[in-house]
């Protein structure tokens, strides 16, 4: 889909199509929440500057939210997990 929206397309569609790209992303695979149908609108701001979303701490962010919601899943009344649980996998089968 990326590809076919960038040839032909301007600079600014192009950077639109990245930018939702990159919402998605976040919002749906590192920072799910358990419904899976939504994004939190926090993750818009850090769509302003396209050019610094390289220098984030990507790898620790979803770490902290993965031990944040490991926390939660572990009390007596909690039903679901969420969060970027293949990291968990990949950690728990990592030797």
């Amino acid at each position: 889909m990326l590809a076919s929206k960038s040839i032909g397309s301007s600079d600014k569609q192009l950077d639109f199509v990245v930018r939702g790209y990159l919402l998605f992303l976040l919002g749906c695979t590192l920072f799910s929440v358990k419904s899976g149908t939504t994004v939190n609108v926090t993750y818009l701001n850090l769509m302003i500057n396209i050019d610094e979303i390289q220098s984030y701490g990507w790898g620790a962010a979803a770490l902290a939210r993965l031990y944040r919601q490991l926390g939660i899943a572990s009390r007596a009344n909690a039903k679901q997990i969420c969060g970027y649980l293949t990291l968990l996998e990949v950690f728990v089968n990592f030797d």
